[in-house]
């Protein structure tokens, strides 16, 4: 459950305004085994806490009886406070893991023993675009049965067979192969692997386009939602709330081939309306226990109905709705196709909410993509985590902990694959002599997690984890019993979460100074194993640095454009004056030929390209497959780009808008994009491209790699 950066702790002594040095000083906390419950047995007894920490009596602390056999003294080995407490010897922790049950709470109502697992399904116009597959995708025809249906009646009966054969031909040596094809497949296929293997689990459909179709398990006549109703989120939970238990009814071995049927009549065309559908998914959801999904497929931006992102952003109404599927144990995932800008960061936080998986995938690799979610299932909900350390240590590279030496978190649903991710240090040496403490007296340090959650039976559960680990002052004894893979964790959270808050540069100067100390590290890398795990990190590192440059390039654009535009509104903002002024034929005239000097110019300035567009432009010209970044190629630039860093960070004259110091680097003169006629930022020419970089943050912060 707690795996550490090293089998020894650090203790470097250090003062007050040192600045951050890099050490094996790390753990993380995996939750996986949190469903193994029946490996543990409930403890008997609460726990006892010390009165002046929050420590909790463990395996490792040291009990001196009083002369009565149930009351004891107790120093803390957190903070060194003695407590007199009163207990029975049973009650005292044998082991380091320890599971107390807070409330035998049993989640009523037979149903929800039962999972749901919603497909929340676009189907509007875009996904009728095609894509060039090599080899054998299993998709079926282009056509859906309903439109199949229609054309039997131009074909003679005698010749429906022969269609029939000719387009089940057509099919297996297709070579281009639509996104609702790619789509729909993937969702039959895992309906029938659920039918197989988690046959109780109850499974519903919701598409949408520019309405909103409620299937649900395909047992009733479906709910359709559409025009004015779309905008109205009380009129849509009415509706749902009144029919979602008898349109989920029936568990998957039951309803699979009514919904197979459902899936191979649907038909792409119109808008994109994802917020109602989503609304109406978390409804149907709610009827399953908590642990439920919904899976969003879709290959656009929502552009229509509650929740358009379509012009002003609209993230309230999403963040809304991951608010309510957390408190309900409910798990949202995301699905993005290539091609289309989606707004995956906005999207992104409902699914961070409820810790689903956003994921951006070529049309014929969904079907992984389905079955890793489904996989990933919750096993706890309402969780929270609280973590201790010894009182001479203290959390290091977090804003919201410094200088502590505890953290509470809540955290939500987890699955098996959550990651929480740790730094700690000493304290100063000022503060060490405040607490009149001897680090040298310091041979062994203990560590405590505790988390609190609920499980799928609607108990509530305290699992309790203690550990005691060795120490040493010396660092090359750490170093050589580092545990790279901790510490890649680490890495790739902390910079992930660190670009999240588009904090672009800090990210990579924090991620490429880890690089260069694990790879140059000779203690680190005398371990064989550790230079193998660094070999097969290093891949992963290149697509985050990768994402974290063209995302800063993005970010520098913007900030140019808005400088460029601040300069001329003033122009743009005098509208009642240039209405009066442009009523006569000579300043109309004038004004056309104002407008013209104007459009000439933004359109001699060039719109910024990332390195990655850049790269792959320059590869296509010269039919070369898109180069992948290596390790050392990061490396190289590592020292001068945090040099730039250090140096913007140092020049207190510098412009918030100096590209040069940038850790990627473009001219100032080609970071303008155009006006659109409103004077407003012209859309993204590579959004799509955004939301993969996005995409890979995501996925790095999760650490689940």
């Amino acid at each position: 459950m707690i795996q550490f950066g090293s089998e020894k702790t650090y203790l470097k002594q250090r003062q007050t305004d040192s600045k951050y040095e890099l050490d094996p000083n790390i753990f993380t906390v995996r939750f996986s085994e949190l469903a193994e419950e029946c490996n543990y047995r409930i403890h008997q007894g609460d726990a006892l806490q010390c009165k002046n920490c929050s420590g909790i009596l463990n395996i490792y602390s040291n009990l001196e009886s009083n002369g009565n056999s149930q009351q004891f003294k107790w120093v803390c080995e957190f903070c060194e406070y003695l407590n007199e407490i009163q207990m029975e010897l049973e009650e005292i922790p044998q082991n380091e893991e320890v599971l107390y049950l807070t409330s035998p709470e049993i989640y009523e109502n037979t149903k929800k023993n039962a999972k749901s697992i919603i497909f929340c399904v676009d189907i509007s116009g875009s996904m009728s675009s095609t894509t060039q597959i090599k080899g054998r995708v299993d998709c079926k025809s282009g056509i859906s049965q309903e439109e199949y249906e229609n054309l039997k009646q131009f074909i003679d009966p005698a010749d429906h067979s022969h269609y029939l054969r000719k387009i089940q031909k057509e099919q297996r040596r297709q070579k281009y192969i639509s996104r609702k094809q790619c789509l729909i497949s993937a969702i039959e296929q895992q309906i029938k692997n659920l039918k197989e293997k988690n046959s109780k689990n109850l499974v519903g459909l919701v598409t949408f386009n520019n309405e909103i179709v409620v299937y649900g398990d395909g047992s009733q006549k479906p709910i359709v939602l559409s025009g004015e109703q779309l905008n109205q989120e009380n009129e849509i939970k009415t509706i749902l709330n009144r029919n979602a238990q008898k349109m989920m009814q029936n568990p998957v071995g039951k309803s699979a081939e009514v919904l197979i049927k459902r899936c191979g009549q649907l038909q792409e065309n119109g808008q994109t309306a994802l917020g109602p559908a989503l609304l109406s998914a978390l409804e149907l959801a709610k009827v399953g226990k908590p642990g439920s999904m919904i899976i969003i497929c879709t290959d656009g931006l929502a552009n229509y109905g509650l929740g358009s992102l379509d012009g002003d952003s609209n993230t309230n109404f999403y963040e809304k709705l991951g608010q309510q599927a957390a408190e309900k144990g409910i798990i949202i995932s995301l699905v993005t196709i290539k091609g289309e800008g989606c707004k995956i960061d906005q999207l992104a936080q409902l699914v961070e909410k409820t810790n689903g998986i956003v994921t951006r995938v070529a049309p014929e690799k969904i079907g992984q993509d389905f079955e890793n979610i489904i996989n990933d299932e919750v096993i706890g909900t309402q969780v929270e985590l609280q973590v201790t350390l010894h009182k001479a240590l203290q959390f290091r590279e977090d804003d919201n902990i410094q200088e502590q030496n505890e953290i509470r978190k809540y955290i939500g649903n987890i699955t098996k694959t959550t990651i929480q991710s740790f730094e700690y240090q000493l304290k100063s040496i000022e503060e060490l002599e405040k607490q009149r403490f001897n680090i040298n007296k310091l041979k062994s340090i203990p560590f405590q997690i505790r988390i609190n959650y609920t499980n799928l039976k609607g108990e509530k559960l305290m699992r309790v984890l203690t550990k005691n680990v060795q120490t040493t002052q010396n660092i090359e004894e750490a170093e050589k019993k580092a545990q790279v893979d901790v510490i890649h964790k680490r890495m790739a959270q902390k910079t992930a979460q660190l670009a999240k808050q588009g904090n672009y540069e800090e990210a990579y100067q924090y991620n490429q100074n880890w690089v260069q100390y694990i790879n140059s590290n000779p203690h680190i890398n005398s371990n064989l194993i550790n230079q193998e795990q660094n070999q097969k990190y290093s891949k992963h590192n290149a697509k985050l640095a990768n994402a974290l440059k063209n995302q800063e390039a993005r970010k520098q654009r913007s900030l140019l454009f808005q400088q460029t535009l601040s300069q001329t509104q003033p122009i743009m903002d005098n509208s009642q004056y240039f209405n009066q002024y442009n009523s006569t034929p000579i300043n109309q005239n004038k004004q056309k030929q104002q407008s013209q000097a104007i459009k000439t110019q933004n359109s001699s300035l060039k719109s910024i390209q990332t390195p990655l567009d850049k790269e792959q432009n320059l590869l296509k010209n010269n039919n070369h497959q898109p180069f992948q970044e290596t390790p050392t190629a990061i490396e190289s630039q590592s020292f001068q780009l945090n040099q730039q860093f250090q140096q913007k960070k140092n020049d207190k004259n510098s412009s918030e808008l100096d590209c040069s110091n940038s850790i990627t680097k473009f001219d100032t003169n080609s970071c303008i994009t155009g006006y659109e006629s409103n004077g407003n930022l012209a859309p993204s020419q590579n959004e799509s491209d955004e939301d993969q970089d996005f995409t890979t943050l995501f996925f790095y912060e999760k650490a689940s790699f």
